[in-house]
């Protein structure tokens, strides 16, 4: 708190001027400060040693908001240990930063705790109130934490090499109470622990090459290896699993000459399938030209060949269409679909130099089951959020459940064709404006929104009023749709009785 008090500094001041010391009360190095300089100590935590610093630095650094600001700090964040005290005095920064404990309540006697309060609210920065006046400010009960002594060091944590050890302490002697100060540092301590080496299990190296084949001709067999060298075993390691050697078929050219086969020349053309109208006939060859051996290739292609022969007429007689069949089932289960029946050339079936039937063999038409979706609602009241929109919060009906009354949100379950609607009525002069809008929107906000429709009612009677608008609207899934009040409207604005009332409405037109 010496750091607030500071008012003047005097020129050429001595202060102790120390470094990385663990007491200091046993610092004799004297140095001078210069024009605008304050003696100075600060402590520094060095995982479990406390060190401090001690000399000459500028003023405007002896400000507690500028060095190590603790005002408007959690208590959880602050460190335990942090002190940076200044004073104006000749050598006076050795018994800096040596407070008593609050549980001591006792107020440091060199400042006046009712005049420092009422001047610089010094209570409110708990962190130096409790060095200083602790009694006067009601912190003798605040205790910081300090660690409690380190627990045994764990089990290394490999059986080989090089790994780590641990040991753990807690903030406990004492832990902190009504406001106090977690401990400072790490609560779990570690080292480097070395085991004897480990075994080095071998691995095999990859495959070799393919071998030569074993011959130079029909079928023989060629080889690859791999050794266990990637890495050897050692120190009683494993050796390697699998096998050293692999072997696959090899296929050379044949010993013997190898006789492919060949076609033979065409037959004659059989006779034609029918007497009368058109028929087929036939030609064959055989693999005998020569035939292959049991090294060579058979022929390719068809030993049968086709053509079509012309004969005279049997009669001349047009195709006619059978019956319709009954209707197939619908397409679909729900929504709109189609359906479907057909019909066959075959009444009669037309001959070889007939006409075909005229017409389509299929014929379509729309069948409709019940909607795959049913979306609707009707909620009614009066409740403007603060962005603006009303959460009709009296839910009539909520066909699907896409409307939400806490926040007057219509959420698209499904892309579809939707139908709106909306009545909102005012009481005796007023004027209130409303829209449909559609986009996205939370309970603070509305943004990306498009509106659909506008109404402005003023009513100049003293009875009240209502207007009403509707729309239709294409909406993909997930698209938001509110009533949005485009002021600030109050109850005493909007009319909503038992006879008339606000309303908010949509459906479910066409999913798509």
């Amino acid at each position: 708190m010496a750091t607030i008090l500071e008012a003047f500094f005097s020129e050429c001041l001595t202060c102790f001027d120390c470094h990385n010391i663990a007491d200091p009360s046993q610092c004799t190095t004297m140095t001078q400060c210069t024009a605008g300089q304050s003696c100075y100590i600060e402590t520094i935590q060095n995982n479990a040693v406390l060190l401090y610093n001690m000399g000459c630095q500028t003023n405007q650094l002896c400000s507690s908001s500028g060095v190590h600001p603790m005002i408007g700090r959690s208590i959880q964040t602050r460190q335990q240990n942090t002190c940076h005290e200044c004073c104006s005095t000749d050598n006076c920064n050795n018994l800096l930063c040596a407070h008593k404990k609050p549980t001591e309540c006792t107020d440091d006697q060199a400042f006046d705790c009712a005049r420092l309060d009422s001047i610089f609210n010094v209570c409110a920065d708990v962190h130096h109130a409790k060095m200083t006046c602790p009694k006067f400010c009601g912190l003798c009960q605040l205790v910081d934490g300090n660690w409690a002594t380190w627990g045994d060091w764990s089990p290394c944590s490999v059986t080989c090499d090089n790994g780590t050890m641990s040991r753990t302490r807690t903030c406990t002697n004492p832990a902190p109470s009504n406001g106090g100060l977690n401990c400072s540092g790490q609560d779990v301590d570690r080292k480097v622990c070395t085991k004897q080496l480990c075994p080095v299990h071998g691995n095999l190296a990859s495959w070799s090459g393919w071998s030569d084949c074993s011959v130079s001709c029909d079928v023989g067999l060629r080889k690859k290896t791999r050794t266990c060298t990637n890495p050897r075993p050692e120190r009683f390691g494993d050796t390697c699993y699998g096998d050293a050697s692999e072997y696959s078929i090899c296929q050379k050219k044949p010993c013997i000459n190898a006789v492919h086969g060949n076609w033979s020349d065409w037959s004659s053309w059989f006779g034609c399938s029918v007497s009368c109208d058109a028929g087929l006939q036939t030609r064959s060859r055989t693999c005998d030209n020569p035939k292959p051996n049991e090294y060579g290739k058979e022929c390719s292609g068809s030993d049968v060949q086709y053509a079509v022969c012309l004969n005279d007429p049997c009669d001349v007689r047009n195709g006619g269409w059978s019956n319709w069949e009954t209707w197939q089932s619908c397409s679909v289960t729900c929504g709109v679909g189609q359906i479907l029946r057909q019909r066959t050339c075959t009444n009669p079936s037309p001959s070889a130099y007939g006409k075909a039937c005229e017409g389509n063999f299929e014929d379509v038409d729309i069948c409709i089951k019940t909607p795959c979706y049913v979306v609707a609602f009707n909620a009614q009241g009066f409740n403007q959020l603060a962005n603006s929109v009303n959460a009709f919060p009296t839910v009539i009906f909520n066909e699907g459940n896409a409307y939400n009354s806490n926040t007057g949100l219509f959420t698209a379950p499904v892309d579809g064709i939707y139908y709106f609607g909306v009545q909102i009525c005012s009481a005796n002069i007023q004027t209130v404006y409303f829209s449909i809008e559609k986009g996205n929107a939370t309970k603070s906000t509305v943004i990306d929104k498009t509106s659909l429709t506008a109404t402005w009612e003023q009513h100049d009677t003293k009875y009240y009023s209502c207007a009403s608008d509707s729309t239709s609207v294409r909406l993909d899934r997930n698209d938001h749709v509110w009533v949005y009040m485009n002021n600030n409207h109050t109850n005493f604005q909007v009319f909503d009785t038992v006879l008339s009332f606000n309303t908010f409405t949509g459906t479910l037109i066409q999913a798509l």
